[in-house]
């Protein structure tokens, strides 16, 4: 009798995962399939309750908390993401990045050399490793992988991130000209700054100049954006 129960049971529990998974299934590509953030990751988190296998919701919804400012919970699901599986530089990037904004230095540091392990060239990878060493204050490090960011081809956002950083190095060593010179290069390729902003914050000979005009910068910058968003484009002819 026994036997017969516990034969029944296995095979309940068989038939049943299919639609488990299946169901699973469903969640996550609902979630892929919704254009709102806070739907997404409803749908991700509800496909891993049924199957917490399920490595690329964790991937997926990891990216989604990363941009909504959730670095912890973005964190646990890069690290979860990277145990289920053999990994990729991507994760292993994102998973750094949390770790650096969250300022939590060393295991940034660890994820950022991992991706490098897998693309040596990987210019993002030596730019925010280089912040990190800044940061904990391993100069040396932060200068060394600094410039090789800057000598890369690559994201040009990166690229700028570590001119910012090795003028920041300089800065600190009392290398006022190299420091501005690097500040300049970073704003003139940064591709977060429209270029006639660029032109315009270049014709500053130094970074205390800089420094001196950024207040007016930000309210300019928050006056566009307000009455920017406030103002109706015109309506169409009828």
């Amino acid at each position: 009798m026994k036997r017969t129960v516990m034969c029944l049971l296995t095979l309940l529990l068989l038939s049943a995962t299919p639609a488990l998974s299946q169901d699973a299934i469903d969640y996550f590509n609902l979630g892929l399939k919704s254009s709102r953030t806070r739907k997404k990751i409803e749908y991700f988190t509800k496909a891993l309750e049924m199957d917490p296998r399920l490595t690329t919701a964790y991937e997926k919804r990891g990216m989604l908390y990363y941009f909504q400012g959730k670095y912890e919970e973005s964190i646990q699901d890069y690290e979860t993401y990277l145990d289920l599986t053999r990994g990729d530089a991507q994760a292993y990037r994102m998973l750094g990045t949390g770790y650096l904004k969250s300022g939590i230095y060393e295991p940034a540091i660890t994820s950022f050399t991992r991706v490098i392990e897998m693309e040596p060239e990987h210019a993002t990878a030596y730019a925010y490793r280089a912040e990190a060493y800044r940061l904990s204050g391993r100069g040396e490090e932060a200068f060394r992988d600094a410039t090789t960011a800057v000598k890369l081809r690559g994201d040009p956002r990166a690229k700028s991130d570590a001119y910012r950083t090795r003028a920041k190095l300089h800065w600190a060593a009392g290398r006022k000209e190299l420091g501005s010179a690097d500040f300049s290069s970073s704003w003139q390729i940064d591709p977060r700054v429209p270029s006639y902003w660029r032109v315009e914050l270049l014709n500053f000979a130094s970074a205390e100049e800089l420094r001196n005009v950024a207040p007016f910068i930000i309210i300019a910058l928050v006056f566009v954006l307000i009455f920017g968003l406030r103002v109706k484009p015109p309506e169409k002819d009828k």
